[in-house]
């Protein structure tokens, strides 16, 4: 028995037009995807309307689309008004409370990045300023003077944190003399407002920098440093000429890293009547945690190897 095709002749015998013609079967499957018969080896597939004529597809595709505009809008109208009816029952903290921490934290680091940008770009006009006018910048005493400079951090606008911050660690430190107590406290307390010098950085531009710290993060110090006031205001025993740079005479902010940097600051102790004040050694290294975490931290004696002398 031929096998060829049986599916297909036993297909179209269950049809009426080839039910009784055996041969007009077999000829029309020895023809079947040949180069002249008419079945080809592809399918065409058509779409469908469903019945209906070009037009009213169209009025049906319209009412469509109109329907879901309407729904979307009154969709959208209702959550105005809910968000309108509970914003003094419920407001949202990032918009409507100013004060809120995240919002403040994100603004205070876009007013640094934005003043460090704006001392990169007065440094740049004044360099060209520089060449133009060789005579000016030379005979002007103090560049904050100059209407280009007025917009930068000047260090006499922050010695008033400074002030508070030296009574706020009087207060820490009390009229305490042990030096393992006044460790232990200056360890977990608040260094914004201090007066810090840096004395070892792996950054040679770092070293001698004094400035008020306005800002501490678990990596960086923010400060403010004077006007051509460094350690190059301690050469004169030297006999050498000082040459500050455009950058030092311009003064403003500085960010310091932490790592590979120590500091130096000053705290009074004793009683208040008493002028004696204590000079102590901040090293970085250890001061990279948040002040937050900090001042639940304990930090222990031990000794340290790992700290370059």
């Amino acid at each position: 028995m031929d096998r060829k095709n049986a599916i297909e002749r036993l297909l179209l015998t269950r049809c009426s037009k080839y039910q009784n013609d055996h041969g007009e079967i077999l000829e029309l499957l020895e023809s079947r995807y040949s180069l002249t018969g008419s079945q080809k080896n592809y399918l065409v597939l058509q779409s469908t309307d469903g019945g209906l004529t070009k037009q009213e597809i169209e009025n049906k595709v319209h009412k469509k689309k109109k329907k879901q505009k309407t729904k979307m809008i009154s969709i959208i109208h209702s959550i105005s008004e809910s968000s309108a009816g509970n914003a003094d029952a419920h407001p949202h903290p990032n918009s409507t409370n100013k004060y809120h921490p995240l919002k403040t934290r994100n603004e205070f680091k876009q007013f640094i990045k934005s003043n460090l940008k704006y001392q990169d770009t007065v440094i740049k006009k004044l360099k060209k300023l520089q060449k133009k006018k060789t005579e000016l910048l030379k005979t002007t005493e103090d560049l904050a003077d100059l209407k280009l400079c007025s917009k930068v951090l000047k260090f006499e606008d922050f010695i008033q944190i400074n002030e508070l911050w030296n009574k706020y660690i009087s207060e820490l430190i009390g009229t305490s003399n042990n030096i393992q107590t006044i460790t232990n406290k200056l360890s977990s307390c608040e260094f914004i407002g201090a007066l810090l010098t840096v004395t070892h950085s792996q950054c040679v531009d770092n070293i001698g920098m004094s400035g008020i710290v306005i800002w501490e993060s678990q990596f960086n110090y923010v400060i403010v440093v004077p006007r051509e006031n460094n350690w190059k205001t301690n050469i004169e025993s030297l006999q050498l000429p000082q040459s500050y740079s455009l950058s030092e005479r311009i003064g403003g902010m500085r960010l310091i890293a932490k790592k590979n940097t120590r500091f130096e600051f000053s705290i009074p102790v004793g009683d208040s009547n008493d002028e004696n004040v204590m000079d102590f050694e901040l090293i970085g290294d250890r001061m990279t945690v948040r002040s937050v975490d900090r001042a639940n931290k304990k930090f222990k004696s031990h000794a340290v190897r790992d700290i370059e002398l």
